[in-house]
């Protein structure tokens, strides 16, 4: 028996699982693929494990497909909101560490904003050949790898071909999240999400980040931009050499035992 916590951040969804209780199998990318079907298991486009330990939470997160992810930002708010209104954490600043690093987030009323670090960019408006198309992106890296790709609209169907051939692409030996953005104005864009080991997901935070950087660095947007997704608004701030802020929602959904083990 596992007992979990279900968790979304803009249709983003996660099951939380406590590291130290008892029963967990210690097969963890097994786990992934198990829990979180969505035919057979309980489904989740993530499994979150969580420990605590002094006053910080090393967090370990799982794709669908059973591989580790080094963040995620809609992830860590989706952590903290259940440890900070769960009672688990008494404070409303709270501390997560993931293979890619400390972050620091913070509950601003409805809202968690987390300190995503600095990026690093990688290339700028590179073309990149896939099978016998020619696409120009920008990579980058916001705790975990990101490609982004700036379109005249978002169009699913061009979203499902281009993404999965970009995510193996040979650049990319860890494979990489793809990002298709469409500009609106200084302050505002709009992106579809390819997400690695996932697919189709509603909204991604750090590639919400990956898509503002790669726009600031296109000097395409200001540095604080509203991302516009299929389930609702992100805010990322990138201060001129500063470090990012992602900002937006995160809600418990459910509580339960997973018993198929």
């Amino acid at each position: 028996m596992v007992p979990f916590v279900k968790t979304q951040a803009l249709g983003n969804d996660f099951l939380l699982v406590d590291e130290a209780a008892s029963g967990i199998p210690r097969d963890y990318p097994e786990l992934a693929r198990r829990i979180c079907d969505r035919y057979f298991g309980v489904g989740a486009d993530g499994l979150i494990l969580w420990k605590r330990q002094d006053d910080r939470f090393p967090i370990r997160i799982f794709n669908r497909d059973g591989s580790e992810a080094e963040c995620s930002g809609n992830g860590l708010r989706c952590v903290a909101a259940y440890l900070i209104q769960s009672g688990v954490w008494p404070e409303s600043e709270i501390r997560l560490e993931t293979i890619s690093g400390l972050y620091t987030l913070r509950q601003l009323g409805d809202q968690y904003e987390a300190d995503m670090g600095s990026p690093q960019v990688l290339f700028i408006n590179r073309p990149l050949v896939i099978h016998e198309e020619t696409v120009n992106a920008t990579a980058c890296s916001t705790g975990n790898p990101h490609c982004s790709l700036f379109v005249d609209r978002l169009d699913d169907r061009y979203v499902e071909r281009i993404g999965p051939q970009l995510e193996r692409h040979s650049l990319f030996p860890n494979r990489t999240n793809v990002e298709f953005v469409h500009v609106l104005n200084r302050g505002e864009i709009e992106v579809a999400f390819w997400e690695r080991g996932v697919g189709v997901t509603y909204a991604s935070g750090t590639g919400s980040c990956g898509a503002t950087v790669a726009s600031i660095v296109n000097k395409k947007t200001d540095r604080s931009v509203i991302v516009h997704t299929k389930a609702g608004t992100l805010r990322v701030d990138w201060p001129e050499n500063g470090r990012l802020k992602l900002t937006s929602t995160a809600n418990i959904v459910a509580e339960g035992r997973y018993l198929e083990l």
